[in-house]
């Protein structure tokens, strides 16, 4: 068939070069473009292109000078290409990128670093891979991204082999932070391609003597550490990235390294330090200086600062506070049209809800969160988070078997992605359901291994809710086991104290009163809420400082 196809065009000699002219452009191509690199006069092209009309070998729609045509077969390319010699190969490639780079102002650039490869002109064919994938990354398109960076350093590594001096260093540094950026949404924060990217950022890093161009990748180890649960690493590189910030003057990336610092704050329970610096971020944000940072630093900068400051405000006993700032930071990430931002808030909302025990909004959210994951095939890392809290939000409206499975599930698909962050919360509200649905030696041992991790992590900004819950399902295994349950309670009382947890410290005190009313000990009862409520802000919004300022009443002399 390519002999015969070769045949046929061999027997349209006067028309065959614009065959092959259009062949190198695609297997379909504008009229406008073909006759920019062909060069011909109008008339003559379009007699050439009636007769490959004729002949059957292209299809065309709409006509010149907007008319587009279509080979009859890949083959027909093929063939019509292959009959081109290599340097004539080459020499159209690069007229055709040239075509591209000018009066097309390259809507499509990868196409452009496409016919920049096959003409072999390697170091413009770097700069366009670089500006295909962060158009890619622009439109929430994780995979191709990724693919247009790798082929991009690829270029980089081959350049540098041959001309040294060629390569750039902050050039070659900024493609590699943007592949890990772009790894990160496409394959998971642990994935072994996104951790081999960012330990060369690294590498490349150290090289360059520009700190500016080395802030991405210190966020890619900083997120790996934290992802990993490596505290002391987490808080060095959250600590240099600030460091390096806030000694250039008026340097943009300040609020950044507030942000990271706040949330490594966060993840060891020291929610005050915390608040500052995502209050620090939120002062800082520019919209026309920080607009594009959320490709270049996971997330757009003040949504992730807003729903971490609303996650700490609701913990530090601000609930007024907490909640319209929840809703702005969902509302600011929808704004942001960046599908990372908005699957990270919401995920951190629904975290938020589930902190208030609101099923209603973690159904919300999750929802909200599995459409997103789907809509931008976001790694199964936020698929499992979403069926997790679907699973949890069920759970809350009826315990049953199915449920704790959807739960489970998403738990361990969120494990097999080697996620550790924030696991021992979602251990304990499954082991929290399980008890509940009475499989109470299950939740136990759940429970168990979740704060024994939670020490070997050293993520503390849960320990209080896991001690409380601990409690309540001692209580649920044997309600004659008080002297277990005010064990855990007094040490949940005792963290949240130290970590300024108003709301954490009020629930397990009024957990704490309960236990000891139920014993008829009803001075310790007025006692052990009163301190957690005294000077607690006014709300209507945590049911708790209700019910505790109503038991005190009732034991009042």
């Amino acid at each position: 068939m390519q002999d015969s196809l070769a045949a046929r065009l061999d027997r349209l000699a006067p028309v065959k070069e614009i065959a092959q002219i259009g062949a190198a452009i695609g297997r379909e191509f504008s009229y406008s473009l073909l006759r920019a690199v062909a060069g011909r006069d109008e008339p003559a092209l379009r007699t050439a292109l009636a007769q490959l009309e004729e002949a059957e070998l292209l299809f065309r729609t709409g006509a010149p000078p907007d008319a587009r045509y279509t080979f009859k077969h890949a083959l027909v390319q093929d063939t019509a290409y292959e009959t081109l010699l290599r340097s004539r190969r080459q020499i159209l490639h690069r007229q055709i990128a040239d075509a591209l780079r000018g009066e097309f102002a390259a809507a499509e650039p990868e196409l452009v670093a496409h016919h920049l490869t096959q003409a072999g002109l390697d170091e413009p064919a770097i700069e366009w891979w670089g500006k295909a994938g962060d158009q890619a990354l622009r439109r929430s398109a994780f995979k191709e991204a990724a693919a247009h960076f790798g082929k991009a350093i690829e270029f980089a590594d081959k350049l540098a082999a041959t001309a040294p001096s060629a390569a750039s260093g902050s050039n070659w540094l900024r493609l590699q932070t943007s592949l890990g950026n772009a790894l990160i949404w496409a394959k998971g924060y642990q994935a072994p391609e996104t951790r081999v990217a960012f330990a060369r950022a690294r590498e490349l890093a150290s090289q360059v003597e520009d700190v500016s161009e080395r802030f991405s990748a210190y966020y890619g180890l900083w997120v790996g550490h934290l992802t990993r649960c490596e505290p002391a690493p987490a808080r060095e590189m959250a600590e240099l990235f600030l460091r390096e910030a806030t000694a250039r003057p008026n340097c943009p990336e300040v609020l950044v390294g507030h942000r990271i610092s706040g949330v490594t704050r966060w993840y060891l329970g020291d929610f005050a330090d915390a608040q500052k610096h995502f209050q620090n971020t939120l002062e800082l944000y520019d919209p026309a200086c920080h607009g594009d940072f959320a490709n270049k630093f996971g997330q757009d900068p003040r949504a992730a600062a807003e729903i971490f400051d609303a996650l700490t405000l609701w913990v530090l006993g601000r609930i007024d506070e907490a909640l319209p700032l929840a809703d702005r930071a969902v509302a600011d990430a929808e704004s942001a049209a960046h599908a990372p931002t908005m699957g990270y808030t919401l995920a951190f909302a629904a975290l938020l809800a589930l902190f208030r025990y609101s099923s209603e909004a973690v159904a919300t959210y999750s929802q909200a969160l599995a459409d997103i994951a789907a809509r931008y095939d976001l790694p199964a890392m936020w698929v499992g988070r979403a069926a997790f809290l679907q699973g949890w939000a069920k759970w809350s409206d009826g315990a049953d078997e199915s449920r704790l499975a959807e739960m489970r599930r998403g738990l361990a698909i969120v494990r097999e992605q080697g996620y550790i962050w924030l696991l021992p919360s979602l251990e304990a509200a499954l082991a929290e359901a399980e008890a509940s649905a009475g499989e109470t030696d299950a939740g136990r041992r759940r429970l168990d291994d979740a704060l024994a991790e939670l020490e070997r992590t050293e993520q503390h900004w849960y320990e209080a809710e896991m001690h409380r819950i601990r409690a309540e399902i001692v209580l649920k295994r044997d309600p004659t086991n008080t002297a277990a349950a005010e064990q855990s309670l007094r040490a949940a009382i005792a963290v949240a104290q130290s970590q300024k947890a108003r709301s954490f410290e009020l629930r397990a005190a009024l957990s704490l009163a309960k236990l000891y009313r139920a014993a008829n000990r009803n001075a310790d009862a007025h006692a052990a809420p009163a301190p957690a409520v005294e000077d607690f802000l006014s709300t209507k919004q945590f049911p708790e400082l209700t019910a505790a300022r109503a038991l005190l009443a009732a034991l009042s002399p």
